[in-house]
Order: C-alpha cells, then sequence, then structure tokens
C-alpha cells in the first residue's frame, strides 16, 4: 500500500508482521531472515542499504524485551507496547534518512502511515492468532 500512491492511506505491513511473530512465534523468523529482509526492501525500495534492516532488527529487540518482562500476555499491553516500539522505530528511520544521508521526506506521510499501522495492528493481531494454532511445525522424528 506505501507504493500504490493513494495519499495518506498507508500502513507497514513487515512491521506489523515483524512484531507480532518475534513477539509471539520467536522461533518462527529468523534474525538474520529479517536482517536481509531489510536489505531486499532497500534494494527494491531505493533506500540506503541497511537502514530497514535497522528498523527491523530494532523491532526484534524491542520484542525480545517485551517478551522478557511480560508475566502475561495481553492485547491492549502489545498494542500499547507496539505503539512504543514503531514510534521508536520509525523516528530512528527518519532521523538516520534525514541527519546522516540528507533524505528529505513529508512528515505528514509518516505520521499517517504509524496512525494507519497503529489502528492496523489489532486487525492483523486477531487474523494471525487464528493462523497461528493452524500452522503445522514438522520436527525430525
Amino acid at each position: 500500500f506505501n507504493h500504490l500512491k493513494i495519499e495518506y492511506f498507508s500502513f507497514n505491513f513487515v512491521y506489523i508482521l515483524i512484531f507480532y511473530w518475534t513477539l509471539k512465534n520467536p522461533n518462527l523468523l529468523g534474525y538474520v531472515s529479517i536482517f536481509f529482509a531489510g536489505v531486499i526492501n532497500d534494494v527494491v525500495t531505493g533506500l540506503p542499504i541497511g537502514v530497514s534492516s535497522l528498523s527491523y532488527l530494532l523491532i526484534c529487540a524491542a520484542t525480545a524485551y517485551i517478551r522478557d518482562i511480560t508475566l502475561r500476555p495481553h492485547f491492549i499491553k502489545d498494542w500499547v507496547s507496539f505503539l512504543f516500539t514503531i514510534l521508536v522505530v520509525s523516528s530512528s528511520h527518519m532521523f538516520i534518512l534525514d541527519l546522516i544521508f540528507s533524505l528529505k521526506s513529508d512528515y505528514t506521510i509518516y505520521f499517517s502511515n504509524l496512525g494507519f499501522t497503529f489502528i492496523l495492528y489489532p486487525l492483523f493481531f486477531f487474523i494471525f492468532n487464528y493462523i497461528n494454532p493452524k500452522k503445522i511445525i514438522k520436527t525430525n522424528d
């Protein structure tokens, strides 16, 4: 949706995907594969190599911390921690692009992207919760 040129409607599905699966099932996505997904995203979107990878790995670090301190998982707590995580990750992403690489961006697009990402998290949370018990991971016998 970010590249369909629909003005002020975009959300970052990758942030939702990485946050949910590294929080709920950290063995499913490896950090190396998340890093390479970020590199591929940078190549496709034309960003400097490693910026998206850093953002994705910051999400992984946040979910590892949240997973360690959480005694009882709760949807509202996950949602609020998701908001804090995407605010930190997006601000560091913008800081790197603006100050280090001097790539100027429209902040209203980023704020609307953050808002829609935060608002759509519950929808994908319930979809992923529906999918999570149904997936089958085969182990060696």
